[in-house]
């Protein structure tokens, strides 16, 4: 799920792989002392991927998991509310950490990680111990959706973009690790609540989650450590909206619009969904475990056939997979028998974690790599309110329609961003269609 700051990902492209040979040449900052030449790998190296992937597993995980608590609340705390009302705890959660993590890149160049994890754990930890406390409704929009939102914001977005001060041509791998973190928490903490609801009840749960966290957070913080000194001035504006005069950046931040409304509504709604259809109790936590678990493989299979075929061509084939499936097997079928629902479950998991990795690489295929930054920030500045936007609309229509027209109504979404990325892919081309073409 999060992806605040993939920026780091360019490196495929040919000026970035230009920049880590000049890198290698000049090994030294003369003024720093700092090497400038990315160490790919080494004690310190891998013991900061491992810090970033304990931060996102309590961190991001639990958004990739906030599906369970969100029901739970709907039937319980909450339960003279709407699924659209509830909808919007969750709704702000996850905006808040897409918008902010955008603006947390140039305090991050300008103080270094230290400093920002331990405010951002510290503060993530407190939501959490707030969160088993909270029974009305501004409990939960303050503690889980505002002071979650921002630290998680923090949290992330630092996580990953440590790792570009370690990595350069394994980059994208050390991200993909880093956001397995997100993946091994989502497919976790469904288990885990399973079984503490149930014999608990929901402030002792949430007190294992945070302690839990915490754990994770104060070894996080030790191994995280940047290389690079920090700027200590302002960074550049991540946020430009003259970018939209390129055809193919709007056609690309619709195609990123429609997915992240379609990866995050399914991740909150889906155990509401589970209720709504009829299915035990179990398939509402499981169907979470299954879809965050071959999310991992989806986020890291496609990156290497994307290398040899080209990543807006890897991108496409996954969108048109998991668009059949959803359409043709998840709409008319997928709330028919739990077998079928796993089913289409880890499919989409596996798409939507493709999605998740190659659309940041795919925007770094579109400008010069020191437009990127400003190119991701833009994006993903659109991309947040269609996150704010998919678990109350959706939440609505599940609660006033049938399961049915839900999964419909995604599945004509997931057909807009197709169409989408398919003419961004053709305006990359310079509007000539080839189908071999390696993009």
């Amino acid at each position: 799920m999060h992806h605040s700051v993939e920026k780091a990902t360019p490196a495929s492209t040919p000026d970035a792989e230009l920049g880590s040979e000049l890198s290698d040449q000049s090994s030294e900052n003369p003024t720093t002392g700092v090497s400038w030449a990315f160490p790919e790998g080494g004690r310190q190296a891998w013991t900061c991927l491992l810090g970033s992937f304990l931060l996102m597993f309590p961190s991001f995980g639990f958004q990739a998991a906030v599906g369970t608590v969100q029901d739970y609340i709907t039937t319980h705390q909450l339960a003279g509310y709407s699924v659209l009302d509830v909808g919007w705890i969750t709704a702000i959660l996850v905006f808040l950490t897409l918008f902010l993590g955008v603006q947390v890149g140039p305090l991050f160049d300008r103080y270094g990680p230290r400093i920002l994890l331990v405010c951002g754990t510290t503060a993530s930890f407190t939501s959490y111990m707030l969160l088993a406390e909270c029974s009305k409704y501004w409990h939960f929009i303050l503690c889980l959706s505002i002071l979650g939102g921002i630290s998680s914001a923090v949290i992330t977005t630092v996580s990953i973009a440590v790792l570009s001060h370690w990595f350069h041509r394994r980059r994208a791998l050390a991200s993909g690790f880093c956001m397995a973190g997100s993946s091994a928490g989502g497919a976790v903490i469904p288990i885990i609540l399973r079984t503490l609801f149930s014999q608990y009840g929901w402030k002792f749960s949430i007190r294992v989650i945070a302690y839990m966290a915490l754990g994770c957070y104060i070894l996080g913080v030790i191994l995280v450590r940047g290389r690079l000194p920090p700027t200590g001035g302002p960074s550049k504006a991540t946020i430009d909206f003259r970018a939209f005069r390129s055809l193919r950046l709007c056609f690309l931040t619709v195609a990123v619009f429609s997915f992240e409304f379609i990866i995050f509504g399914c991740a909150a709604l889906l155990p509401t969904y589970v209720r709504f259809a009829g299915m035990s109790t179990d398939v509402q936590f499981y169907s979470l475990t299954v879809l965050n678990s071959m999310s991992f493989l989806g986020r890291v299979l496609p990156g290497f056939a994307a290398d040899k075929v080209g990543r807006f061509n890897v991108l496409l084939c996954l969108v048109v997979v998991t668009l059949i499936v959803m359409a043709a097997v998840w709409l008319p079928f997928g709330s028919r028998d739990e077998v079928t629902l796993y089913v289409v479950v880890a499919i989409f998991g596996i798409g939507s974690g493709g999605w998740l990795s190659l659309a940041p690489v795919c925007a770094g295929q579109l400008c010069r790599t020191e437009e990127y930054g400003r190119y991701y920030g833009t994006i993903y500045f659109v991309a947040a309110f269609g996150v704010l936007l998919t678990v109350p609309v959706g939440g609505d229509l599940l609660q006033s329609t049938t399961p049915q027209i839900l999964i419909g109504f995604y599945a004509a979404v997931l057909l807009v961003g197709f169409v989408s990325l398919a003419l961004s892919r053709w305006a990359l081309l310079n509007w000539r269609w080839k189908w071999k073409v390696k993009v």
